[in-house]
């Protein structure tokens, strides 16, 4: 069997190594093979009457003269293409396989121009210095890596595949491709991740070498993307975003219902355009990969999907495709606000933007804007929901009433079902639990009578929880909560016990609390008739015909009873939580 042609020799200056060809025109060596030099001849020993070939070094790593310093690659490019077929990488897993794969390199000692072959296993799985494989004798005889081993590709005796380049002889060591393509982003097209194409890599690998350093802390990126169950990063952290994405690619396998690669690009997107050097043109092209990531995954744009609707509990409708927008404070300021969109498909949530910003106006023409950016990403067999998780003294805003331009355009709940959800309980795993119970239950009803909590009740937060942890269905308030008092209310009560669904008005009594007669009575007696024949299930549908019909109402001096009606309805099972990713099969 003859030697591969990708297999060359390299002289630069008074040096010479040797290198392999990834690409047929570019090279990949030890930096130290071509130390300060700019031009190299490389030799294809596999090539006879071939060469030798000019070629010019492209792309080199940090090393600095020493034999314990990282970065010891260089990537050299040819005058033109060679009549070679590229050498191939190897799965990333491949050197550490149980029993050791046994491992060649191919060098080239002084007075061997057509080179030698060292047989080689890997010691151990973990890496030294961060950067480096150790390497012994796969027998305690053979030859040896000597001077002229420099930049040989250390490839699997089976099938050729290439796991990285020899960078020393004592000890032997190798610069891994995991680390080879961590190093230098160019490569990442041509190793293999699990689920990842080469091309969507090359493009992503543009993508981030334009992000201008001290953009975003990649470390926060990286665990905002992969959530609180996810992918651990690396002792120390990452160095760039590339490196965070390149952990992504090479250590988890993206599904259906885990993306969090595409989370990551959306994330790094909202930096890019808040940054020291706003470049919204690479924020658009980082959503647009994301999109394009997504589709082949079952998002927008994806083939092959059925004509039948989803079903939703009991299988009576077509379920809900939430699109969810959280707002929280973002301790970045006085007023500012960090605001995330996301759009849930297949039982994942898909992150469509995110932003931090400053002043009601700016917060909501954004999040108008990528609500409906959001659709793009909804699978239209279900029915849309826009579900607002907002800070407990924010729960008052009338969200549903949001508009760009008043009096051209329809307010959001005129538009689509609006609910609003409580950021307090979201987070909280046992209130998650309870609500799920309960929605178990209220899954079988095709009525939803109210609970009244009348103008004149003020019983004490806590007893109040207690009386309504068995209060499964509505519970109506005839006053809506004070912003700056609603965890103290019998509101705040009615979030902890927690009710599934709670309803008010935007405005009820203008007056002191009553024992009745009054605007908020007669808000609860329409509230009750309205619920009397709807499933829970179902509210935020029959909400948006509601509220079309108060829209359009024109009596100034009865206003509609449902003008600014307030519904928090949170179905846990209907926003499920980020599922980790899965670890790469390759690692």
């Amino acid at each position: 069997m003859a030697s591969p042609s990708w297999q060359v020799s390299i002289v630069c200056g008074g040096s010479a190594g040797a290198g392999f060809l990834f690409t047929d025109r570019h090279v990949l060596t030890c930096a130290h093979v071509v130390w300060q030099e700019e031009r190299a001849e490389v030799r294809t020993p596999g090539l006879p009457g071939r060469g030798p070939f000019p070629a010019r070094v492209v792309a080199r790593g940090g090393w600095a003269g020493s034999v314990r310093d990282a970065g010891d690659w260089a990537v050299l490019e040819l005058a033109g293409p060679v009549p070679v077929r590229p050498a191939r990488f190897a799965r990333l897993d491949a050197p550490y396989a149980f029993p050791a794969p046994r491992l060649l390199a191919h060098g080239f000692p002084e007075d061997y121009e057509e080179g030698v072959i060292s047989e080689l296993r890997c010691s151990a799985r973990d890496l030294t210095g961060n950067e480096w494989t150790q390497l012994e004798a796969w027998q305690g005889h053979g030859t040896a890596v000597a001077a002229g081993f420099s930049g040989a590709a250390v490839s699997l005796a089976e099938d050729g595949g290439v796991v990285g380049i020899v960078s020393s002889m004592d000890p032997v060591r190798m610069v891994s491709a995991h680390v080879l393509a961590r190093s230098w982003p160019p490569l990442a097209e041509h190793v293999p991740t699990a689920g990842h194409l080469p091309a969507e890599k090359r493009a992503l690998a543009a993508l981030l070498a334009r992000v201008p350093d001290g953009t975003a802390d990649p470390d926060a990126l990286f665990r905002q993307a992969v959530g609180p169950l996810g992918l651990a990063p690396p002792d120390g952290g990452f160095g760039s975003p590339w490196e965070a994405a390149w952990h992504l690619l090479a250590e988890s396998a993206p599904t259906a219902g885990a993306l969090p690669l595409a989370d990551f690009a959306v994330r790094l997107a909202a930096a890019c355009d808040e940054g020291p050097a706003p470049d919204p043109e690479l924020g658009r092209g980082l959503r647009r990969w994301a999109r394009e990531h997504r589709a082949r995954f079952g998002g927008a744009g994806a083939a092959g999907g059925s004509d039948r609707p989803l079903p939703g509990p009991g299988g009576a409708e077509p379920a809900w495709s939430p699109v969810l927008v959280e707002i929280n404070r973002s301790g970045e300021g006085r007023g500012a606000l960090l605001v995330e969109v996301y759009a849930y498909r297949d039982g994942s949530r898909r992150l469509v933007d995110s932003a931090t910003v400053t002043g009601e106006r700016q917060l909501r023409e954004w999040v108008l804007d990528r609500i409906d950016d959001a659709f793009g990403d909804l699978d239209d067999r279900g029915r849309a929901l826009v579900a607002f998780a907002l800070p407990r003294n924010w729960l008052h805003k009338p969200v549903d009433q949001w508009v760009r331009r008043k009096g051209i355009e329809p307010p959001l709940g005129c538009v689509s079902p609006v609910v609003v959800m409580d950021r307090v309980r979201r987070s909280n795993p046992r209130l998650q639990w309870t609500l799920r119970r309960m929605w178990d239950a209220l899954d079988g009803r095709d009525t939803s009578p109210v609970h009244r909590i009348r103008c004149g009740d003020t019983p004490r937060p806590d007893r109040l929880s207690v009386q309504l942890q068995d209060v499964y269905g509505p519970v109506g308030f005839a006053r809506p909560p004070d912003p700056a008092r609603t965890a103290t209310e019998p509101h705040g009560a009615a979030l902890n016990a927690p009710s599934p669904i709670v309803l008010w008005p935007h405005t009820g009594c203008a007056g002191p609390p009553c024992a009745g007669g009054c605007r908020g009575e007669g808000f609860l007696d329409a509230l009750a008739d309205w619920l009397a024949h709807l499933a829970p299930g179902e509210l935020p549908g029959h909400l948006l015909k509601l509220r079309k019909e108060a829209f359009v109402h024109d009596d100034e001096d009865a206003p509609h009873w449902a003008a600014g009606l307030t519904l928090i309805w949170e179905d846990p099972r209907r926003f499920p939580p980020v599922a980790p990713p899965d670890l790469s099969p390759l690692n």
